[in-house]
């Protein structure tokens, strides 16, 4: 299933990128078609101030023109006639400068109507220079007659030519705005259908993936689930073969103590291998019921509660005289009362595990100590045992809830590698949980805790004594 569910994700992953890469590319058409329409937008409306500025001023100079002729007709001396010569080409320049500017961006639409103006333009100077001829003659009548016959009709006709030309600006203008505007609306629609478009694909990726999820999910329970029934079989096939062991055991145990205390057989030498079988079968027993125990510990309790500290001092019992042959000193620190949801018995093989391990491990060392603590922290129980004994190196913890597992620097030591696993097994089966802190050379420290469970208090039992009622007289 694993094999043929990676080539589907690794499809919807490809499809999920391509719905990010495909928003991400319409937000960022988006966003630089809106940034160029804006330019575009903000030039056309600067281009279309700016000749509606340059007519403008040629308006201006026309009247300001039309005014300077007559003040150059009026003239009497020749130095006034020189300045209004002055003022005249000033304002004709200016003309002209505005004219060239309006022609750098002269908008198709307005190009008859300035050919008619910029004609009107020559044709005004042309007229304001033959006045100022006639003006320079000193004769004032020809020069007043022209300037109402040619040179006021032809201001007129500039004038009306400039309204045309503001008028065909304006409307220009305005339908190349309308153009980008409908430009933007076109791309707007696009980017929103494109956008729409990836939506759906990324819920179509997403129902996909989400329905893979799902049966993968499934999958992964039903093999959990079949795991466990293996698990099962397993732990009740490993049950059955160790009782099964155990039948023959017993007889060849007893049979061999027989042999070696019945006296037939003489040999020392006999009698030696006689005597390391029997510990041999021992041995064998001995492994086969922590087996037993290890197979058992996997599945909880009867239901029943135990104290704790009851548990921790019934095996400070029995382990205590181990830890005195030894030379081990053992302290407690016991709180009473400890209730917590896991049976007495099981409690006592988790504590059996923790103090013989203790005390196995710290015997020898400098000043042995093992110090065992139970306690209430918040709702839960813990039951802490510290030693300084020999301590784990961090590939011994790795590897330290292994069946069977032994590490290289105590196989020297007896033990099947059975009991912390068994220990684990015993506290998750009943929802608690087991950390081990150890450095070399140092010691460990091992720490169980379990949900702490409130004791219930007993019912109150009222007794009535029917002889010290009494009627009332």
């Amino acid at each position: 299933m694993a094999m043929n569910s990676r080539t589907p994700i690794r499809g919807y992953r490809a499809g999920f990128f391509f719905v990010v890469m495909l928003l991400s590319g319409v937000t960022g058409f988006m966003l630089w078609t809106e940034v160029r329409t804006g330019h575009q937008v903000d030039a056309l409306v600067l281009e279309a101030l700016e000749r509606a500025s340059l007519i403008g001023r040629i308006r201006v100079d026309v009247m300001a023109l039309e005014s300077a002729i007559e003040a150059h007709v009026r003239s009497s001396g020749d130095a006034e006639r020189k300045e209004a010569d002055a003022v005249m080409e000033d304002i004709l320049g200016s003309i002209r400068q505005s004219s060239e500017a309006y022609m750098r961006h002269l908008p198709p639409g307005e190009k008859a109507i300035w050919l008619r103006f910029n004609g009107a333009c020559q044709g005004l100077a042309d007229q304001v220079r033959a006045a100022a001829v006639f003006s320079r003659q000193r004769d004032a009548e020809r020069a007043r007659r022209h300037l109402v016959e040619s040179i006021r009709p032809l201001a007129a006709e500039v004038d009306q030519l400039a309204g045309q030309l503001a008028t065909e600006n304006a409307s220009d203008a305005r339908v190349l705005v309308g153009r980008l505007g409908t430009l933007r609306v076109r791309n707007t629609a696009l980017g929103a259908a494109t956008t729409l478009l990836a939506i759906l694909l990324s819920m179509l990726v997403g129902w996909h993936i989400i329905s893979l999820l799902k049966r993968q999910d499934a999958t992964i329970q039903g093999q959990l689930e079949e795991l466990g029934r293996h698990n099962q079989e397993l732990d009740a096939f490993t049950r059955r073969v160790a009782h099964d062991l155990m039948g023959p055991l017993s007889p060849l145990k007893g049979y061999l103590t027989l042999i070696r205390r019945s006296g037939a057989v003489k040999d020392p030498g006999a009698l030696e291998m006689i005597s390391q079988c029997e510990s041999s079968a021992v041995r064998m027993g001995e492994l086969i019921e922590a087996l037993l125990r290890f197979c058992r510990a996997g599945t909880r309790g009867d239901g029943t509660m135990g104290e704790l500290d009851t548990a921790v001092s019934t095996l400070l019992l029995e382990v205590s005289q181990t830890a005195t042959a030894l030379g081990v000193s053992l302290e407690r620190e016991l709180e009473p009362g400890v209730l917590v949801d896991c049976p007495a018995q099981l409690l006592q093989v988790v504590a059996r595990n923790l103090l013989s391990n203790a005390v196995k491990y710290t015997a020898g060392r400098p000043d042995p100590r093992v110090k065992v603590r139970v306690a209430t922290e918040g709702t839960d129980a813990v039951v802490e045992v510290t030693d300084n004994g020999l301590g784990m190196s961090p590939a011994t913890q790795a590897s330290l809830f292994q069946p069977f597992f032994r590490a290289a620097e105590v196989r020297g030591i007896p033990g099947h590698g059975l009991g912390l696993a068994t220990t684990r097994r015993v506290v998750e089966a009943h929802g608690g949980t087991l950390t081990v802190h150890s450095e070399e050379g140092k010691g460990t420290r091992i720490r169980v805790r379990f949900a702490r469970v409130a004791r219930t208090p007993a019912p109150l039992v009222v007794e009535s004594d029917a002889h010290s009622i009494r009627k009332a007289s």
